[in-house]
């Protein structure tokens, strides 16, 4: 297993729900801050079921005969580096709306 898979994967699962959860649950008026953690916890949840399927199907079609073990573990590294591109691209899109968001509005912290 590599550094990236140990390591870096769960840890950013970690720290990035629970601060969308914060984020976005701090951004609505209280009456609605248990509607919004919600809507982060249903979002994730489907994105995870979406992505593994892809990368499933990915494993899948990359060795379509399956015989040797290095055969086998090239279908899973494909699924591998499907999964990584697919979070590279979630990175990217999210680092575009914060810089989007903070051209837009500056930086604002939250009184409380």
């Amino acid at each position: 297993m590599t550094f990236v898979s140990i390591v870096i994967m769960p840890f950013g699962m970690d720290m990035s729900f629970p601060a969308a959860t914060v984020i976005l649950s701090n951004s609505m008026p209280r009456e609605h801050q248990g509607l919004a953690a919600s809507l982060v916890n249903t979002f994730v949840n489907y994105s995870i079921a979406t992505f593994l399927g892809i990368a499933g199907t990915v494993e899948i079609y990359s060795t379509p005969i399956q015989e040797t073990k290095e055969q086998k573990l090239h279908g899973i590294r494909a699924g591998f580096y499907t999964a990584m591109v697919c979070s590279g691209c979630a990175v990217i899109v999210g680092i575009t709306y914060f810089a989007k968001t903070y051209r837009k509005e500056g930086w604002k912290v939250m009184a409380h």
